[in-house]
């Protein structure tokens, strides 16, 4: 194993060299302001990219976005495999589209971000989305903004918080918009501590992709399940239900 020191001189060994692959001379320098036909048009644009599976067929994936966001004026390419580019004709569509989102093609996540006229495409964030979470189980004392925005803290970072109304029939407690880490597990709940007593919250996700009921993280299934093998549940369950099958021996 390379020492600390070995290692730094690895470093700057390379950081030299790097050097010489520009000058001054290849330095292009361009306008402090950005056209605003440039910029109107990038707040008209939104990056996206397939969450789990990049390999799609692609006027297929044009097809069905178009008609899912109801908007046949987009103009739409990919960059590469699972990159894409969306250019709305108004920026009110694509207001739409994102306040509807999260959007999904064949149970496959697609992530949206905003352009931003002075970020490269290559620099942006695509492990962070944008879920509603009904969270149930509050009492109605309790149905507060604080309290749902405390809650939905313990899943993500919350942009947004609704309540439902009192007099809906259908009052079940209310929801948040939380931005979520797409590569942690999902959280199924949380405790409210009230006083003298805990109460379990349930969350429950709208417009949820594929995701996995054993590790709980969104985009594979159980069966392609890396950290928890499928064979191992499904050995576990077959065992619990009196199912496990016998090996070797010899019957009497």
């Amino acid at each position: 194993m390379e020492s600390k020191e070995e290692n730094e001189m690895r470093v700057a060994a390379l950081c030299k060299s790097l050097g010489h692959l520009w000058s001054e001379d290849d330095v292009v320098e361009v306008s402090d302001e950005i056209p605003q036909q440039k910029r109107e048009e990038c707040r008209r644009t939104l990056f996206g990219k397939l969450f789990s599976k990049p390999n799609v067929n692609y006027p297929a994936f044009i097809t069905t976005m178009k008609k899912a966001w109801k908007s046949e004026g987009v103009i739409c390419s990919q960059k590469e495999p699972g990159h894409f580019t969306f250019i709305f004709p108004t920026e009110e569509e694509k207001q739409r589209v994102m306040r509807n989102s999260p959007w999904s093609y064949s149970t496959n996540l697609l992530v949206l971000q905003q352009c931003i006229p002075e970020v490269p495409e290559h620099c942006y964030d695509f492990t962070k989305a944008a879920f509603w979470v009904r969270v149930g189980g509050v009492p109605p004392g309790w149905r507060l903004d604080t309290v749902f925005n405390d809650l939905g803290k313990r899943i993500g970072k919350v942009l947004e918080v609704q309540p439902d109304a009192t007099a809906n029939a259908q009052n079940r407690g209310g929801r948040v918009r939380v931005e979520i880490d797409l590569a942690l597990p999902l959280k199924s709940g949380a405790i409210l501590d009230i006083g003298n007593k805990w109460l379990w919250v349930e969350f429950k996700y709208e417009r949820l992709p594929h995701y996995c009921f054993s590790c709980g993280r969104i985009g594979h299934y159980a069966t392609d399940c890396l950290e928890i093998p499928y064979a191992s549940i499904l050995g576990r369950f077959l065992w619990k239900n009196g199912g496990g099958a016998s090996s070797g021996g010899n019957s009497t």
